[in-house]
């Protein structure tokens, strides 16, 4: 199997025999691009590693030769896994560990510089360039959460947000595009997947997939969904120089605090905030079937009156919910929509959030029925 350039963060056994963060890598200069130099100067040879983690590091990436080492305190991860260049997606290798592992690793994160075969929703091609932060983590709740359906695609938003907050000249200008996109004035730099595995009323998996846009502007076509992509750069002329590096340090902080207040409080607190950065509410929308890529397909339009605790829309004059759709901003009635002639249509009652079922297991992907 092709051999990775990878970070990968593993629990090495202390004295005490309790686990401690600590980073693993073949790369170390791109290391310490994510990282920093002080943790790149600490990177020692492995030669060993538990027999647990050995197993996931060659299932998930296929060899383990020429790994180094590093404790880590600065981030709040169990295990980290950095690729330089993935020939797949990182985050359907994570699923398909927590679908196939006893005992899948709590807290890992994985992120790529750049790669092949990464997707966005229903597997819509993304560009995953050199520069920019491609992030999937793995997490066990192992407890019943509230609306987890939607829980951890709010969770992975939300993050986001308060990442670009962080970053000088970004505080408080992205937005949520629903249910899924980060925009900064108006462009796409961000996209986020989410899926979690139950079993009964435990959720036992959830996987986070977060492509973010930092150096590096994808070629992208304009399409009525996304008129516009942009990179965080685009916003940052001549500033912060070490843009990649924090961006991806205050991802994983902030997934970690909202995880947090997602197991102590639940989600209405997480809710409410995403309703306050999200674009459009109170404005004229347009929203199509899912399907709509090459000819779109209206299902209602008005103006955007709330949203709510199940992240369904509700439109002034449309007497049902809507969870299921993309959105284009602005009121387009159907014979402005080029191609919807007679493959519109409007919906009736909402289909809701449904779930598709694996080895025993309820499996949900980003609270949208997998059809």
């Amino acid at each position: 199997m092709h051999m990775e350039r990878l970070v990968l963060g593993l629990v090495a056994l202390g004295p005490d025999g309790r686990g401690s963060m600590a980073v693993y890598t073949s790369s170390l200069k791109y290391a310490a691009t994510l990282l920093g130099d002080e943790v790149a100067r600490r990177l020692i040879p492995v030669t060993t590693m538990e027999p647990g983690l050995g197993r996931i590091v060659l299932a998930t990436l296929g060899e383990d030769r020429g790994l180094h080492t590093a404790p880590s305190i600065d981030l709040p991860w169990h295990h980290v896994l950095i690729s330089e260049f993935s020939s797949e997606s990182q985050y359907d290798r994570l699923i398909e560990m927590a679908r196939r592992e006893p005992r899948p690793l709590d807290r890992l994160a994985c992120v790529a510089g750049s790669g092949l075969d990464f997707h966005g929703f229903k597997g819509r091609p993304w560009t995953a360039l050199a520069g920019n932060v491609h992030l999937a983590v793995h997490l066990t709740p192992s407890r019943p959460i509230e609306r987890f359906q939607i829980a951890f695609t709010i969770l992975a938003a939300l993050s986001v947000v308060d990442a670009l907050d962080e970053v000088p000249g970004l505080r408080n200008r992205s937005k949520i595009k629903w249910v899924n996109d980060i925009l900064v004035e108006g462009a796409k730099v961000a996209g986020i997947l989410a899926y979690t595995q139950t079993r009964a009323t435990t959720v036992t998996s959830a996987v986070l997939g977060i492509g973010l846009n930092v150096e590096a502007t994808p070629p992208v076509e304009p399409t009525p969904f996304v008129p516009a992509v942009a990179s965080l750069r685009d916003f940052l002329p001549g500033q912060e120089e070490d843009a990649q590096g924090s961006v991806f340090r205050g991802l994983l902080h902030a997934i970690d605090r909202n995880y947090r207040t997602l197991l102590t409080e639940g989600v209405p607190p997480l809710l409410e905030r995403y309703r306050e950065r999200c674009e459009g509410i109170g404005e004229e929308v347009t929203i199509c079937s899912e399907d709509s890529d090459e000819r779109l397909k209206v299902l209602a339009t008005g103006r955007w009156a709330a949203l709510g605790d199940h992240l369904e829309l509700y439109l002034e004059g449309f007497p049902d919910p809507i969870s299921r759709g993309r959105m284009i901003s602005g009121r387009l009635e159907e014979e402005e929509v080029p191609g919807s002639s007679d493959l519109s249509e409007r919906s009736g009652a909402p289909d809701g959030f449904g779930a598709q079922a694996y080895s025993g297991d309820r499996v949900f992907s980003g609270g949208i029925r997998l059809d």
